[in-house]
C-alpha cells in the first residue's frame, strides 16, 4: 500500500500573533490590514474577485455530447510559429480533438438556487494542447476552464 501526502500549497508553520496586536474593531471594520479606522470601510485590499473564471467557447459535439473540435478564443495564445512572417487575423480556428484524457462529472451546491452540473473533460487538441474544458448540464454551453 502506498501512502500519498499532499501539503496544501502556502501551509506553513503556525505564526502566533501577539496579544493586542489587531484589536476586534479593526477586524470587524477591514482596517486590520490598513490601519484605517473609518467604521464600515473595506479596504482595497480585502475586495473579493474572481480568478479564473470560465471562458465561453464554442464546442462540435457527438451524438452522445462528446466533445469532437473546440473554437478557441483570442484570449488563449497560439503556440508560436517558426515562420517570421507576422500572424495573420483569423477568425477562431476550429481545432480537432485528438484524445480525451480524462473526464469527470461535478454536481454540487443543488440546495441553492443556481446549483452546479459539469461535465469536464481534459483534451488534447490536434496541436498538442492540453486543455480542460466542461459543459455545463444545465445549460448545454461549454467553457473553458483557466488553470485546469
Amino acid at each position: 500500500m502506498v501512502a500519498h501526502t499532499r501539503k496544501t500549497p502556502g501551509a506553513g508553520p503556525l505564526r502566533s500573533i501577539k496579544p493586542g496586536a489587531v484589536k476586534p474593531e479593526a477586524i470587524k471594520t477591514g482596517a486590520a490590514k490598513t490601519g484605517a479606522a473609518t467604521p464600515g470601510a473595506v479596504s482595497q485590499s480585502l475586495q473579493v474577485r474572481s480568478l479564473n473564471l470560465p471562458v465561453p467557447i464554442e464546442v462540435a459535439e457527438d451524438r452522445m455530447e462528446r466533445p469532437v473540435s473546440v473554437s478557441l478564443p483570442p484570449t488563449i495564445p497560439n503556440r508560436p510559429t517558426r515562420s517570421r512572417r507576422p500572424a495573420q487575423e483569423v477568425g477562431h480556428p476550429r481545432l480537432a480533438i485528438t484524445a480525451i484524457n480524462d473526464l469527470w462529472q461535478v454536481d454540487d451546491e443543488w440546495w441553492r438556487e443556481r446549483p452546479i452540473s459539469r461535465r469536464y473533460y481534459q483534451i488534447t487538441t490536434k496541436d498538442d494542447r492540453r486543455l480542460t474544458i466542461f459543459r455545463d448540464q444545465l445549460n448545454g454551453s461549454w467553457y473553458w476552464q483557466k488553470g485546469g
